[in-house]
């Protein structure tokens, strides 16, 4: 008695499932690397190196008319006539979903788009039909949500609505002993060059105390005078 295969290969789709029933002589792998060949002038020819791209599995065999030991080892029960096979694959790539790819006794258990599926029926063989299974793996992309709604504008409340005659309404300092505009505007400002500022607000009632300030702007001022602070 022949010894059985540990080697099985499925496709399936969904819950949909089949086991190819005659198993190839061999599967070609391969694995495109991308990489791109560039030339720099004085330098030559470099490489730049890219990303590998799907891995591609290709393999063929055929669907037998007749089922016979040891070439098949499935059970009768999961045996399907050639053409239901094809009609059943031809769907799946069709369809514009992956199909999952298992090959047991390996590691080969991948998600996979159906590239290319030729099959014919071959003299000789009446009722055989020969296929050809090109591969690809499938990678999921998960499609990122961008939100597309502005933003709510914030609500203004009469508690927290800016009152405009406080914005327009002017500061003022009482004068102490000893004040001079510059040390106010280095207090107020941090910058006794900015007393100019002050003067500028409150000329016409110094001027008015005191003629003096009009030789020497903003020098005569007293205790207990109110200051615009622009």
């Amino acid at each position: 008695m022949a010894k059985k295969s540990i080697y099985q290969f499925w496709l399936s789709q969904g819950k949909e499932k089949i086991r190819l029933p005659i198993l190839p002589s061999s599967i070609d792998f391969s694995s495109p690397s991308n990489n791109e060949k560039i030339y720099l002038p004085n330098l030559g020819e470099a490489t730049v190196l890219q990303k590998t791209g799907a891995k591609t599995f290709s393999f063929s065999s055929f669907f037998p008319r007749h089922y016979t030991t040891p070439l098949v080892e499935m059970p009768t029960s999961q045996v399907l006539k050639p053409r239901e096979y094809i009609a059943i694959i031809e769907r799946w790539r069709d369809s514009g979903l992956p199909c999952r790819f298992i090959v047991t006794g390996t590691n080969i258990n991948s998600p996979v788009s159906i590239e290319e599926f030729p099959h014919d029926e071959v003299g000789g063989a009446i009722g055989d039909l020969n296929y050809s299974l090109t591969l690809h793996t499938y990678i999921f992309v998960k499609n990122k949500k961008i939100d597309t709604k502005k933003p709510a504008k914030p609500t203004t409340t009469s508690s927290n609505r800016p009152d405009p005659k406080a914005a327009t309404k002017p500061k003022t300092y009482k004068v102490k002993k000893g004040d001079e505009l510059w040390n106010i505007a280095k207090d107020i400002y941090k910058d006794s060059l900015q007393w100019k500022k002050i003067w500028n607000a409150n000329k016409d009632m110094l001027i008015k105390r005191d003629k003096r300030n009009i030789r020497q702007p903003g020098k005569w001022i007293y205790p207990g005078q109110v200051l615009t602070i622009p």
